[in-house]
């Protein structure tokens, strides 16, 4: 997915010049890779299974864990790129400076308020995790609190982003205004 006309706030500068949007970049990178991993494990697993007739259970657990660790991480540079799923049913029939307005600042706040809640959920949860040691329960045992700690990871990058792109957002509004009054 690529956005050549710049950032989902509808700001001139060209996506990926700060070092927020660089680290939400360089974490989709990841996840890609991680992601591609799990792939390959589970067909080599698949492979394994049928032909010899046994398997690897850390491929099974790892790779359901992978598809967690892959939402989380991808979620800021999915957001990048506007690709996130939306409903314009509504919006469509709506003035176009009451859709501005909704897409410009309801939604993100709307979304700061739902990864809030989602990401201090993930923290608890991972805290409570790493507290307790937690482990999958059976061999091998993995621990599971740093592949819980990509929920509040993703959910706080996430949040930072759409705070940027709303500050952009406000800032180019203002300096908008001000020239119409002059």
């Amino acid at each position: 997915m690529s956005q050549p006309h710049g950032h989902t706030d509808d700001s001139g500068e060209p996506v990926g010049n700060n070092p927020l949007e660089k680290l939400a970049t360089a974490v989709v990178h990841v996840a890609a890779v991680i992601l591609q991993v799990a792939a390959v494990a589970l067909v080599v697993n698949a492979i394994y299974r049928y032909t010899v007739g046994g398997g690897f259970p850390v491929i099974d657990e790892g790779a359901r864990f992978s598809l967690l660790i892959v939402v989380f991480l991808g979620l800021a540079g999915t957001h990048i790129v506007g690709g996130h799923v939306k409903v314009d049913l509504l919006l469509a029939v709506l003035p176009k400076r009451v859709t501005s307005a909704i897409n410009g600042y309801l939604v993100p706040l709307g979304s700061m308020l739902f990864l809030g809640l989602l990401g201090w959920s993930g923290w608890k949860s991972t805290l409570q995790m790493y507290l307790r040691g937690t482990t999958t329960p059976s061999q091998p045992y993995i621990t599971l609190w740093p592949i819980s700690a990509v929920i509040p990871f993703g959910c706080g990058l996430l949040i930072l982003l759409l705070l940027l792109h709303l500050m952009r957002r406000i800032s180019r509004d203002l300096s908008r205004d001000r020239r119409a009054q002059d």
